[in-house]
């Protein structure tokens, strides 16, 4: 405007008479006050009308592109801008600020930008009757706005993304739970459920250990395969605690019962396995960045419940024994 008013004065401005002919006083420099509030009627009517004019290399922006941030809620008087086509004041209900983050798909590095956004829009929301979840009924004078929200689709998806996790997460404890109650009923032992139902528990502990260690982020994809690996990863287990005691039932000594399970059992083991193994490692090589992880850790996953049905099983299975043991002479 300082340095070329023509746009301007097309549209009602006229620095020849009181208040610039739309009621707007400037500086002693020639800025608009940006604390009037019909300065900045103004002002807003004109972008919405005309957009940002140029000047020399820097390039205009045209209306379209500014309406995609403020809207009038009645259309403007194009003589008059500040005024609705109906003669009244005008009025913005919508206003859009937009934001860009980079990275949106790493949602443990979002969750800081988030915050840091919101601080960012507290000159917004202390003037907003409403809050971040619900928007306010009605606004007053020292509280003009009703709603300061966010969106978009790096923010919907990361909300949507925390309410899954969080639910997943819930998932796993309920479902260690109904594991643990159908593996105490169907051995006839809370101590052999637990042996059973407590290495996979551990992996999953190392899954999280193993994306933290690589980098990757917590997201749907990756707590989905935490989930997963409860259901997938205590057949393993199962079968090796059922061989142990089928063994145990035939009258076999504790040393041949877990020979049994390091024979043939280990062979099948291993075949399923390495068949899951492959399938998953397929995946992997997907070039989407959420499928390529997905097949990654589900191949890991398939590793450490072999890993824990073979080692850490057996390994309980040996201190069960020696407890029991122990608690027999005693008697």
């Amino acid at each position: 405007m300082v340095l070329n008013d023509e746009p301007f004065r097309a549209r009602g401005w006229n620095p020849d008479v009181e208040g610039n002919g739309v009621g707007c006083n400037t500086t002693q420099i020639g800025f608009i006050d940006t604390e009037d509030r019909d300065c900045l009627a103004f002002m807003y009517g004109f972008l919405t009308l005309e957009g940002v004019p140029g000047i020399g290399p820097i390039p205009s922006i045209p209306a379209s592109i500014v309406s995609l941030y403020i809207m009038p809620s009645v259309e403007l008087d194009p003589t008059q801008p500040w005024l609705d086509i109906n003669g009244q004041p005008a009025e913005y209900e919508h206003m859009l600020i937009r934001f860009g983050i980079t990275g949106p798909e790493d949602f443990p590095s979002l969750a800081p930008a988030m915050d840091k956004l919101w601080e960012d829009l507290e000159v917004f929301t202390n003037l907003s009757t409403g809050t971040r979840e619900v928007a306010g009924t009605s606004t007053t004078d020292e509280e003009p706005l009703t709603w300061v929200m966010t969106t978009g689709r790096p923010v919907t998806r990361y909300v949507a993304s925390t309410e899954m996790q969080n639910e997943m997460q819930s998932s796993l404890v309920l479902g260690s739970l109904f594991v643990f109650v159908s593996l105490a009923i169907g051995f006839r032992s809370i101590k052999q459920a637990l042996v059973t139902l407590g290495p996979i528990l551990l992996v999953v502990v190392w899954l999280y250990g193993l994306m933290e260690v690589a980098g990757a982020s917590l997201n749907i994809v990756t707590v989905t395969i935490a989930t997963i690996s409860l259901g997938v990863g205590i057949d393993y287990c199962i079968h090796v605690t059922e061989r142990y005691r089928e063994s145990r039932e035939k009258g076999e000594s504790h040393k041949q019962a877990l020979h049994a399970v390091g024979g043939a059992c280990s062979l099948a083991l291993i075949g399923s396995a390495a068949s899951d193994i492959a399938g998953f490692s397929v995946i992997a090589l997907s070039p989407m960045g959420l499928f390529s992880n997905f097949g990654i850790f589900s191949a890991a996953m398939i590793f450490l419940s072999l890993i824990a049905s073979l080692v850490l099983t057996t390994a309980a299975l040996g201190l069960l024994h020696q407890f029991t043991k122990s608690d027999s002479e005693e008697e």
